[in-house]
C-alpha cells in the first residue's frame, strides 16, 4: 500500500533515511508507518510507560525521518 502511493524515487529517500536512523527509531517508524500499528501496540511492542509516551516517540522519530529524507533528496 505504502509503496503504491510513492514514487521509485521517493520510496529509494525512505529507505535510506530509514537506514541513517537509530534501530530504536527505525523500529518505531516501521511500527507506526509502515505497519500501522495503533499507538498501544507500540507501547507494548516497545515497552513505552504509556499510549502518550509511544505517540510522542513515534512522533519524534518521523521528524527525524523526515529530516533525514530531506539530507538524503
Amino acid at each position: 500500500p505504502m509503496e503504491l502511493a510513492m514514487s521509485a524515487e521517493a520510496i529509494k529517500r525512505y529507505e535510506a533515511a530509514l537506514e541513517r536512523l537509530s534501530p530504536h527509531d527505525r523500529q518505531l517508524v516501521i511500527l507506526r508507518v509502515e505497519c500501522g500499528e495503533e499507538y498501544s501496540a507500540i507501547a507494548a511492542a516497545m515497552e513505552k510507560p504509556s499510549t502518550a509516551a509511544a505517540r510522542m516517540a513515534c512522533g519524534r522519530a518521523v521528524a527525524r525521518l523526515a529530516q533525514e529524507m530531506r539530507r538524503v533528496g
